[in-house]
């Protein structure tokens, strides 16, 4: 996944546009890092992109901290005699590799003179992943699951064509999908006045653009509700309201599990309680680590969002998983993870 000697045979293909409308892609068979040939590929993107043909649009989706746990001892080396426990260390250190990787990427753009009009968006999909080295703590449980630590991330959105780019902290609703017409917004009319009308078509989308509410101070979100997951496979769901939420089914990766470099002094003991409930409803504006299972006492709100999430079950997309199919096995193609079918 990361070194192509702990993997076997780690092919990396880039495609980029050739600007006739066509792909150019570089094949690269290698025991490199592969946080260390994205940076490299950065470098390249940012150096050869012609300005006077438009602007660049760079989006970056990177492989650390992610399992499995593997990182170079230059980065490891970091954290000697800072951290002890291995897996917490590892994790670390591969954060450092990407904090290198976007160091290079800014710094490119601030020689090449783009930086100052650039709009810089770095946020995360999911919660830390729990027994591989990250915590979510105080929040509960993690990835693979429906409770804060596995849904709720930070975000940032820096640029130095704003009024004000540091110390504002937004605690409004956001949610992933806000962000296609909230880019599409910049990209189209600008930052200067996020509460001008501005014309997108976009269709009929869940996001809504959330530039007023991420730039200016004291503006409200564009948005009371966000639809969690509905998942027919693994029978569960959740849905936040205002200052509610209610996950049906079940959650699994529960818990509050703390760092290990936090004392014992600093932690406080919540026992996780399984009644097989079978939903739960959670005030998380005065709850947000999810303590106190609230349906008992505010039944009306539980079956509000229960039949807001049956409304949505309505209209929603068959997930289209595929059954495992043998002939996929990478012991066919020489270890490695790749397509196997003539036509889809």
């Amino acid at each position: 996944f990361y070194f192509a000697k702990k993997s076997a045979n780690l092919t990396i293909r880039f495609e980029t546009a050739d600007g006739k409308g066509g792909v150019e892609e570089t094949v690269l068979h290698t025991e490199e890092y592969s946080m260390d040939l994205y940076k490299e590929q950065l470098q390249h993107i940012v150096e050869d992109h012609d300005e006077e043909k438009g602007p660049l649009f760079l989006y970056f989706p990177v492989q650390t901290p992610h399992f499995p746990i593997e990182v170079p001892k230059r980065y490891y080396d970091i954290y000697e005699g800072i951290v002890e426990n291995e897996a917490r260390r590892t994790v670390m250190a591969m954060i450092s590799a990407m904090d290198e990787a976007v160091f290079t990427l800014v710094n490119g753009l601030e020689q090449r003179g783009m930086w100052d009009n650039t709009v810089f968006i770095f946020l995360s999909d999911n919660g830390g992943e729990l027994g591989c080295g990250q915590y979510n703590y105080p929040l509960r449980g993690g990835k693979a699951s429906l409770w804060e630590g596995g849904i709720r991330t930070t975000a940032f959105l820096h640029s130095p064509l704003l009024p004000q780019t540091t110390g504002v902290v937004n605690h409004e609703m956001i949610h992933v999908t806000d962000w296609l017409p909230t880019i599409t917004r910049i990209a189209t009319c600008g930052l200067e006045d996020p509460h001008k009308a501005c014309p997108l078509d976009l269709g009929n989308i869940n996001g809504v653009d959330q530039l007023a509410t991420i730039t200016l101070p004291g503006t409200l979100s564009n948005r009371t509700e966000i639809l969690v997951n509905i998942d027919p496979l693994w029978h569960n769901k959740a849905i936040i309201s205002g200052r509610w939420k209610l996950i049906v089914g079940p959650n699994g990766h529960d818990g509050w599990l703390p760092p290990p470099e936090l004392t014992s002094n600093e932690v406080e003991e919540w026992v996780e309680i399984d009644d097989g409930a079978r939903w739960r409803l959670f005030d998380i504006l005065s709850d947000p680590y999810e303590k106190e299972d609230v349906s008992l006492k505010r039944l009306d709100i539980a079956m509000e969002l229960f039949n807001r999430l049956n409304e949505y079950e309505v209209v929603m997309v068959e997930p289209g998983n595929k059954p495992y199919d043998p002939d996929s096995n990478p012991k066919y193609f020489n270890g490695t993870w790749t397509p196997w079918l003539e036509t889809c």
